[in-house]
C-alpha cells in the first residue's frame, strides 16, 4: 500500500466514524476534527522539510481551551499503520478515543486508547500489616 493510500485510510478512519484522535503535548491536548491530505506542488509551500511532490497531512483540532489549531504532519507510513491497527483494536474493545503522546526530546510517540468520559470506580484495598 502506498503512503497516499495509507493516508486516505487514516483520514477516513478518524473523521466521522465515531473514533476520536487526541494529541497530547506537554500541558495541552488537541482533539482533531478535520484531516486533509495535501501535496507540496512547489517551493512556495510553507512546509520546507517536505520535498516537492510529497503528500502530508493537515489537521485542524481544538485545544483544551477551545482554541482552534492547525497541525501539519509528515508522519511516516509506519506511524500511520500503527494508528490504523490501534484504531481497529480500540473499536473491538468498544473504545472511542486514540490518544497520542509525543516524547518532547525525540520523534517517538506513545499511542493509547480508551473512553474519554468514562469514570472508573476506584475500589479501595485495605492492607493489614
Amino acid at each position: 500500500m502506498s503512503k497516499l493510500e495509507i493516508m486516505e485510510k487514516f483520514m477516513y478512519t478518524f473523521v466521522g466514524n465515531g473514533l476520536h484522535l487526541i494529541i497530547k503535548e506537554q500541558d495541552n491536548s488537541y482533539l482533531v476534527h478535520t484531516i486533509e491530505i495535501m501535496q507540496k506542488v512547489d517551493e512556495a509551500c510553507i512546509v520546507k522539510e517536505i520535498p516537492v511532490g510529497e503528500y502530508f497531512l493537515h489537521m485542524v483540532a481544538v485545544d483544551k481551551n477551545g482554541q482552534e489549531v492547525s497541525i501539519i504532519c509528515n508522519w511516516s507510513p509506519e506511524l500511520l499503520q500503527n494508528l490504523l491497527e490501534t484504531s481497529r483494536i480500540a473499536k473491538e474493545a468498544g473504545c472511542s478515543s486514540i490518544i497520542m503522546f509525543k516524547e518532547p526530546t525525540t520523534n517517538n510517540w506513545m499511542i493509547v486508547f480508551g473512553r474519554p468520559n468514562e469514570h472508573r470506580n476506584k475500589t479501595q484495598a485495605a492492607y493489614v500489616i
